[in-house]
C-alpha cells in the first residue's frame, strides 16, 4: 500500500476516534441529565441545591420550621437554683435535630463522664461488629470472685460460672448500666479502641484522667448522640442497634420522666458517686442526656450537674428536660401549616 494512504488512513481512523469518544461522552452526559430529572421528578422538585430530604418533609411529619431560643428560660431556672445551693453546677445543652437551632449553658464547663464512659465501650464493640459480626457472639465466662468489689448502681445481676456473649453484656451495660459488664467488655476490647472512639469523636480526653477527673463537657458528649442519630461514625445497621438499646434504658428519673411516655428517648445517666468512711455513698455527679424523639421536631439534651443531694440534681435535670419538652412541642403545635418545602 502507498504511504500516503497508510498516512491517510491513519488519520481518517483519529478522526473517528475522536468524533466516536465525542458522540459517545456526550450521550453518557445526556442519559445522565435524564437520570437526574427522573429523581427530580419522583421527588417531586426541581431544585437540586436544596436539603434532599425536604420534598419528603411533609409525608414524614417532621417540622423544619426555625424554632424560637428558650435560652433565657433554662437560664433564668439555672440561675434561681445556684442562689438557692451556692456549690451547684449545672451545663445545659440542646439541639434540634430538624433545624440549626442549639442553645447552651455554661456549655464547656467539664464534668466526670462517670457511666456516661460506657458510651464509648459500646460504639467501639459495635465498630469491631461492623468488621468481624461474630464479635457479638463470643462468650465470657463469668467469675464473681473477679469483681466483688464493683459497686453497681442498677446491675443486672449474673450467674457465676455462666457464660456471657458480648451482645448479653452489652445489653446490660447500656440498659441496666451494668458495671460488671462494662469493666468485662473493657477488658475485651482493650484501651486503645475505646480510646481510639473518644479520639475519634472528638472528646479532647487528656492523658492524664481517670475516674475521678473532669474532663468532659455537655456540649462534646452530646456530640455522640447526633453521631449515633445520622449514623455518621457506625453504619446504619449498628446505629439503629446502639439506639434501640438506649431506648431500653432502664433508668426511669431525669429526662425519661418529663417526657410523655409515649414518646422514645434513647437516653443514658451517669452517677460518679464517693463512698465516704463511714461507708455512705455520695453521690458528687449526675449527669443524663437523650435524643427526644418528639413527633415533628427530635432533639438532643443534655444536662451534667455537680453539688447538691441526689434527689435536687435529679429534680434539677427533670425540670429543664421539661421545659425544653413543653417549649418544642408548644412552638411546633402552633406551626399549623409544615409544608416548608414548596414548588
Amino acid at each position: 500500500m502507498p504511504k500516503y494512504l497508510k498516512i491517510s488512513l491513519f488519520l481518517i481512523l483519529i478522526l473517528l476516534f475522536f468524533y466516536g469518544g465525542f458522540f459517545y461522552a456526550n450521550r453518557v452526559n445526556a442519559n445522565r441529565v435524564k437520570q437526574a430529572a427522573k429523581i427530580s421528578e419522583a421527588s417531586g422538585s426541581n431544585f437540586n441545591l436544596l436539603n434532599p430530604i425536604l420534598p419528603f418533609v411533609n409525608d414524614i411529619g417532621l417540622d423544619y420550621h426555625e424554632l424560637k431560643s428558650f435560652k433565657p428560660q433554662i437560664e433564668a431556672y439555672i440561675k434561681n437554683k445556684k442562689s438557692e445551693n451556692p456549690d451547684l453546677h449545672i451545663s445545659f445543652y440542646f439541639r434540634d435535630l430538624c433545624g440549626g437551632l442549639w442553645s447552651g449553658v455554661n456549655e464547656n464547663e467539664f464534668f466526670s463522664p462517670a457511666s456516661l464512659f460506657k458510651l464509648p465501650v459500646m460504639i467501639a464493640l459495635l465498630k469491631k461488629a461492623e468488621k468481624d459480626p461474630e464479635a457479638l457472639k463470643i462468650g465470657i465466662k463469668y467469675k464473681a470472685k473477679d469483681y466483688e468489689n464493683i459497686e453497681e448502681e442498677s446491675g443486672f445481676k449474673k450467674e457465676e460460672g455462666k457464660f456471657y456473649t458480648t451482645d448479653d453484656l452489652l445489653t446490660q451495660m447500656i440498659c441496666y448500666s451494668d458495671n460488671t459488664a462494662s469493666l468485662i467488655l473493657l477488658s475485651f476490647l482493650g484501651d486503645s479502641s475505646i480510646l481510639k472512639v473518644i479520639s475519634d469523636l472528638n472528646m479532647n480526653v487528656g492523658s492524664q484522667y481517670d475516674n475521678n477527673t473532669n474532663f468532659v463537657s455537655v456540649k462534646a458528649y452530646a456530640g455522640i448522640f447526633r453521631v449515633l442519630f445520622n449514623a455518621s461514625y457506625l453504619n446504619k445497621q449498628m446505629s439503629e442497634k446502639a439506639l434501640r438499646l438506649l431506648c431500653q434504658s432502664q433508668y426511669s428519673k431525669g429526662i425519661r420522666s418529663a417526657v410523655p411516655q409515649e414518646i422514645k428517648v434513647a437516653h443514658k445517666y451517669g452517677k460518679r458517686d464517693i463512698v465516704g468512711e463511714n461507708g455512705k455513698i455520695n453521690s458528687v455527679q449526675l449527669h443524663h442526656f437523650g435524643i427526644v424523639y418528639h413527633a415533628k421536631k427530635p432533639y438532643i439534651i443534655g444536662v451534667m450537674t455537680r453539688g447538691g443531694s441526689i434527689a435536687l440534681k435529679e429534680k434539677i435535670i427533670h425540670d429543664i428536660a421539661e421545659i425544653a419538652y413543653n417549649e418544642v412541642d408548644k412552638q411546633c403545635s402552633k406551626n399549623h401549616d409544615n409544608q416548608v418545602f414548596k414548588e
